[in-house]
């Protein structure tokens, strides 16, 4: 299997029981769950939420921002970064307001979706979700062999064969069937993340060439708009994630905690993206590999950094497979009381799925991107802005004086 580059698009991207809405727009409305489906129990504190935000959205995307970075210049680069950092903020609070306030019960874009909107809308929004999800840890399962063929770059070992070996690392996990069970390990991704990072940069700058070598610019290079659309939709997939903040809500300890684990998630997430864009740049100016990591010079800092690579993409894989699962059990088994055995059997049938798709389709890679793009954007920058207003019209509550409210210390 040959592998290009599996990085460009690290877009990240539950169905639980039936929902029932209220007609009167004067209350709240109300969820009902089978009788069949225990309370949930919350356990993860609002730190560790925030650590399972950035491990599931930091990602190696980070690493692509530097040649995106060099597509549209210094400025540019830099007030699109942070624009999409406080959007990312806003929208993640927005949804903690509308579920936390108005639908307490929800613990997925799902749920919401038909308590606000209603169930066809929930139906197509389970679809694309979905797809979103599968198709995004198939991904994941091909960055990691690309980043096991790149750590042992002094062997030739076929892809299809690091695949296989890929898939059996990642079997034992799929018995994980919640986030409180895998904390630490979205927090040691966490931690992998940053050392990939810094590594990577360091690395860089020990190079033999320096950043006069390279050209830079101040402002946008070109003046194609596409020049410049690809380049700012990767600092939009840098932040996207959203389909998953309900699933990390519902299992907080404490819910209403949850702007300061976005606060927690966007400082670590937003300083390292502006920190490795600006490096990465600047060291290599216009001539910044597309995926950071290729820059590095054969030796003992390639092997540990795609090392770091393998390990944080596959817990992001565990993250998107408990969240994927949790929706396939609920619509078609009986939820929380599947036995664990159907639980793993459906993580390993779609952990084959996703090995073999990224082995059958030539174009894999251009048709996660498109997908991403279909799927990832509206729900960042639409869906919750809607989920919150039909909230808000459901209750009979002024717009601007509920919107007024978020832009408070706590941010509820």
């Amino acid at each position: 299997m040959h592998v290009e580059n599996p990085y460009a698009f690290m877009s990240r991207s539950s169905s639980i029981p039936t929902i029932s809405r209220h007609t009167k727009r004067k209350t709240t409305s109300s969820i009902s769950t089978t009788s069949s489906i225990p309370p949930q129990v919350h356990l993860q504190h609002w730190v560790f939420s925030g650590f399972m935000m950035v491990g599931y959205i930091l990602g190696t995307g980070a690493l692509v921002l530097p040649s995106a970075m060099a597509s549209l210049g210094y400025v540019v680069g830099m007030v699109v970064c942070v624009m999409f950092a406080l959007l990312s903020i806003y929208v993640g609070i927005i949804l903690g307001r509308t579920r936390n306030n108005f639908y307490p019960e929800c613990r997925s874009y799902k749920m919401l979706a038909r308590a606000c909107v209603g169930p066809r809308f929930e139906l197509s929004l389970e679809y694309l979700t979905c797809l979103n999800w599968f198709m995004t840890m198939a991904l994941y399962v091909l960055t990691a062999v690309k980043a096991f063929q790149s750590a042992f770059y002094w062997t030739h070992i076929c892809g299809y064969y690091w695949g296989l070996g890929v898939v059996a690392v990642m079997v034992p996990f799929m018995f994980i069937q919640n986030m409180k069970e895998m904390e630490w390990l979205a927090a040691l991704s966490d931690g992998a993340a940053i050392i990939i990072l810094v590594m990577t940069l360091v690395l860089l700058t020990q190079g033999s060439d320096t950043p006069s070598d390279h050209v830079h610019h101040v402002w946008p290079p070109h003046e194609n708009f596409l020049d410049a659309y690809n380049p700012v939709s990767s600092f939009v997939f840098a932040y996207q994630g959203q389909s998953i903040f309900l699933e990390i809500m519902a299992e907080m300890k404490e819910p209403g905690k949850w702007p300061q684990s976005v606060y927690l998630s966007h400082t670590i997430m937003g300083t390292s993206y502006a920190i490795t864009a600006l490096v990465g740049y600047y060291f290599k100016g216009s001539d910044v590999p597309a995926f950071l990591p290729d820059g590095i010079e054969n030796g003992p800092g390639k092997i540990v950094v795609n090392l770091l690579v393998a390990y944080h993409v596959l817990v992001a894989y565990i993250i998107n497979n408990v969240t994927l699962c949790d929706m396939l059990k609920r619509r078609y088994f009986t939820g929380a009381e599947t036995p664990l055995y159907k639980h793993v059997s459906l993580g390993c049938a779609l952990l084959l799925a996703a090995y073999l798709l990224t082995n059958i389709i030539p174009f894999f890679e251009d048709m996660v991107n498109i997908i991403g793009a279909m799927c990832g954007s509206p729900m960042m920058i639409g869906l919750p802005p809607l989920f919150y207003f039909f909230a808000l019209r459901a209750k009979g509550e002024p717009m601007g004086r509920s919107s007024s409210s978020l832009i408070s210390p706590s941010g509820m």
